[in-house]
């Protein structure tokens, strides 16, 4: 309905729903702490404060995993996170600087799955989640630990 609505139209909309955020914000911005902190398109948010790409792999047993990350720095760099490791599934962070480097990481990774005990795995971007946490908490280091939850929390504007 507001797809529709937003022809000729400028549509303020607050929400904490990233995934709604991205949908259906032209222009979307994040506060912190009561203040704008960024403000643009969906892709040009989760380019400029995405963590890269987060890669899921669903292994063949439930056991725990130990050849896919030592495969993954070998390949790839150092830098690749294992953010979660459940039951069947891996869930691995990957630098957007070692995007250069996918074709020839996948053609290899696809050869090698079996030996590396996985069945499946899917790629995704960062999503406006992600750029919500990390633009959320850049100050946290400059923090004195006085700050109440309400002044640290953070909202999605959307046009």
């Amino acid at each position: 309905m507001l797809k529709e609505y937003r022809r000729d139209r400028i549509i303020l909309l607050t929400t904490h729903y990233m995934d709604e955020a991205d949908i259906l914000g032209d222009r979307i911005g994040i506060m912190a702490a009561g203040k704008l902190v960024c403000l643009g398109s969906s892709m040009f948010l989760k380019r400029r404060y995405g963590v890269g790409y987060n890669m899921t792999m669903i292994k063949a047993s439930k056991t725990v995993n130990d050849l896919v990350m030592p495969y993954f720095w070998t390949h790839l760099g150092n830098e690749v996170k294992k953010m979660s490791e459940i039951q069947s599934e891996i869930t691995l962070q990957i630098p957007k600087e070692y995007a250069s480097k996918f074709k020839n990481f996948f053609a290899n990774f696809d050869h090698d799955l079996y030996s590396l005990k996985i069945v499946a795995y899917g790629v995704s971007i960062t999503t406006l989640e992600d750029v919500f946490m990390k633009v959320g908490h850049m100050d946290d280091d400059n923090d004195d630990g006085k700050e109440s939850v309400f002044q640290r929390s953070a909202s999605i504007y959307s046009r």
